[in-house]
């Protein structure tokens, strides 16, 4: 992206103070960018920031534009699985858009990915940008990401399983994001496929039972079989009634036996570090002792 390139905000889940919205596209502008959004973007019915009517006709309006170079969500919560419907049954646009954001935006990751071949961007949402959560390291590295044209982000990682511990490259493409989002994809017309590629999973709020039925979930509908490899972002807030946590322990248990290469340590997600990662571009993924993924920009 250049400078005085248009982005869009939209909101396609929940809703967010209106004054985040504007704080958020002051952020863009200082950067260089034009900045639209609907004055009407958020009128909130129950959980959702319009009626799903409303925010696809901001969706679509935004795909077909080609005057719109990026499309920024401004906050994840929920909603964003109930305009695939309508989604499904666009027409692909020529050109390309870069959909940012993570959480909810998880089920727009996936049809833009898997349907239309486009690349993504999982990255820090507008309303977190807006109340000044991200560090000044990785402000800069969102920034670089969207303006460098061979823009690589190097992570370290961590093995989970004996798979992981071998050493070998692999070549993929990652595709992914928040794990109840990408379990509420399965059985549908925009189930998410990670046949030949890297699946990247975060969550946020689920106790150790509710992520171990999602990943069960996954494993019975096939998810894992032809996957590439499994990197793990934060999983937080999992707290039980007592106080312990058994996320960490359960998703442990869960890939420790299993064939596919299982790491953990990706600083993405809804942790207090929110490194960016693109979607269905390549990245290279060394296994053994000391792993690293490196991951390019489109």
């Amino acid at each position: 992206m250049k400078k005085g390139d248009l982005i869009e905000i939209l909101a396609p889940g929940s809703a967010a103070p209106f004054e985040n919205l504007e704080k958020g596209a002051e952020v863009l502008r200082s950067w260089g960018y034009q900045v639209r959004y609907d004055k009407n973007i958020m009128a909130p019915q129950l959980y959702l920031a319009q009626t799903d009517d409303y925010r696809f006709k901001n969706l679509k309006r935004a795909l077909l534009d080609k005057k719109v170079k990026a499309i920024w969500c401004l906050r994840g919560g929920y909603g964003a699985i109930r305009l695939l419907p309508e989604l499904l049954k666009l027409k692909i646009p020529r050109q390309k858009k870069l959909l940012i954001g993570f959480s909810d935006v998880t089920s727009l990751h996936v049809v833009l990915n898997e349907k239309w071949k486009w690349a993504s961007l999982h990255g820090s949402l507008i309303d977190r940008l807006a109340t000044g959560k991200i560090a000044e390291p990785e402000l800069i590295e969102l920034q670089k990401c969207l303006t460098e044209s061979r823009y690589e982000m190097i992570t370290s990682l961590s093995p989970l399983n004996a798979a992981a511990k071998k050493k070998r490259t692999i070549r993929a493409a990652v595709v992914g994001g928040n794990l109840v989002v990408a379990t509420s994809t399965l059985g549908t017309k925009s189930q998410i496929k990670c046949d030949g590629k890297i699946l990247f999973l975060e969550e946020t709020g689920e106790r150790g039972y509710r992520v171990d039925r999602c990943l069960h979930q996954m494993e019975q509908a096939g998810v894992f079989k032809k996957v590439k490899a499994v990197i793990l972002g934060d999983f937080i807030n999992g707290l039980e009634s007592d106080g312990r946590d058994l996320v960490a322990v359960t998703v442990e248990n869960f890939f420790s036996n299993k064939k596919i290469p299982v790491f953990k340590g990706m600083q993405t997600g809804h942790g207090q570090v929110q490194r960016p990662l693109f979607f269905g571009t390549i990245s290279v993924l060394t296994c053994g002792m000391q792993p690293r993924m490196l991951n390019y920009s489109p």
